[in-house]
């Protein structure tokens, strides 16, 4: 009788083809929109920041570090010469900031720089496309050079116009320089107290013993990460689903004639929690069997992917039998509709579905698992970056446990025989 009540439930669900595609397209679409969309972010890629930098030189860099070695030679013995000559022969602070920081390969991806007249200047200022304009001094190079050599007090300093309306963009040309100015500071500090800077490295060949990666598990892609999250929130709605197809038997009679006809009352709750958990088991292959086709996400231990999915759906098959024991009580599907409508989307908001919350917070990320999609989504990621049963056990055992205290809840919920409400 309990293979009945499954198959009965199964046609019900089969001649509702709008439900049935939203149960199982809908994820598949989600997937596909939020995967590509946020691919980016969640893959570690550098976001489309567009920054567009103008350099502004007033004097001749050259020009002023020859100045300078003219004016020295007068003034110092011709050995001190020489020893600034070859200390300060690669020294162009300019030169050094434009092309080696501005222009390596990290930074030139996102900032886009500009060499510029200083007639050009107002333009460039008033320009909303520059993110920033960076002018150099006229005798820049020259002051800078006494500053490091000669220890005059005052460092020199570039002017830097910004474009208010670009935060994101000013925020990194600012973190550039900062960085720049502290590299050129140190430099400067080892330079005056006649220290290596090779002593600041280490030494590779000096170290020894092995080296070892210490996270050399799988990365997860962004649609590997929104499969998992879409699947584990829309299976949800197949224990309201199924929930309400209940309750509506319960309004038209169906199930009064299934205890008339002498059946127990247990062997229709036996059905409908087995048909959540089958269903739901079906439902997570189907959806992740597609996902694997079309998107490519494969699962290194499929052994422990089955044993998720089952964990799962006693989790779904759980739901299920309390809403529908719940509804059967109070005689109302308000309960039903406000699990689909509302708890479903505040459960996938602190499990994770949506964007990994959890990474802000460590308290987030332990509400989220201490709900059952949240719970199954960590298990779930666990095994696609390769984890195996021992290191995801405490996320299957709380799901078994949520299983068993829903389906304790509906045992205690669920209408004797006889009363009706």
């Amino acid at each position: 009788m309990i293979w009945q009540i499954m198959k009965k439930q199964g046609l019900m669900l089969l001649r509702n083809p709008v439900q049935l595609l939203l149960l199982v397209g809908l994820p598949i679409i989600l997937i596909a929109i939020l995967g590509t969309a946020l691919g980016g972010t969640m893959n570690g890629q550098s976001s489309p920041i567009d920054v567009k930098v103008a350099f502004v030189e007033h004097g001749d860099e050259q020009e002023q570090i020859d100045r300078f070695m003219n004016d020295i030679e007068s003034d110092l013995p011709p050995e001190a010469v020489e020893g600034i000559r070859e200390g300060t022969g690669g020294l162009k602070p300019v030169s050094t900031l434009r092309e080696d920081v501005f222009g390596s390969d990290n930074v030139s991806d996102m900032v886009d720089v500009h060499d510029a007249n200083p007639s050009e200047l107002e333009t460039l200022k008033n320009d909303d496309s520059y993110t920033a304009v960076i002018e150099v001094p006229e005798t820049f190079t020259y002051n800078m050079l006494e500053y490091m050599v000669l220890d005059k007090p005052e460092q020199p300093e570039l002017k830097v116009s910004q474009n208010e309306t670009q935060k994101i963009g000013v925020s990194v040309v600012n973190g550039i320089l900062k960085q720049y100015q502290e590299q050129f500071t140190l430099g400067t500090f080892l330079s005056k107290n006649g220290i290596d800077p090779g002593v600041l490295e280490l030494n590779e060949d000096a170290a020894t013993g092995k080296v070892t990666t210490v996270n050399q598990k799988n990365p997860v892609t962004a649609k590997g990460y929104y499969a998992i999250g879409m699947v584990v929130m829309n299976v949800l709605f197949l224990a309201s689903t199924i929930g309400s197809i209940a309750f509506h038997e319960k309004k038209t009679h169906v199930f009064d004639r299934i205890i008339l006809g002498n059946v127990s009352r247990w062997v229709y709750f036996t059905g409908i929690l087995l048909s959540g958990m089958i269903f739901g088991f079906f439902h997570l292959l189907i959806v992740y069997g597609f996902a694997w086709v079309v998107f490519g996400i494969a699962w290194p231990n499929l052994m422990a992917f089955l044993t998720v999915s089952f964990v799962y759906a006693m989790a779904i098959g759980g739901i299920t039998v309390l809403l529908t024991a719940i509804s059967y009580r109070i005689n109302s599907e308000i309960i039903t509709s406000f699990f689909s409508g509302i708890l479903v989307t505040l459960m996938a908001f602190l499990g994770g579905s949506f964007f990994p919350i959890g990474n802000s917070s460590e308290l987030l990320r332990t509400i989220g698992n201490l709900t059952p999609n949240g719970a199954g989504m960590s298990a779930y990621i666990g095994v696609l970056r390769g984890d195996g049963i021992p290191e995801i056990w405490i996320h299957l055992l709380f799901l078994a446990i949520f299983a068993l205290a829903a389906i304790i809840l509906a045992v205690l919920s669920f209408p004797k025989r006889g009363v009706s409400g």
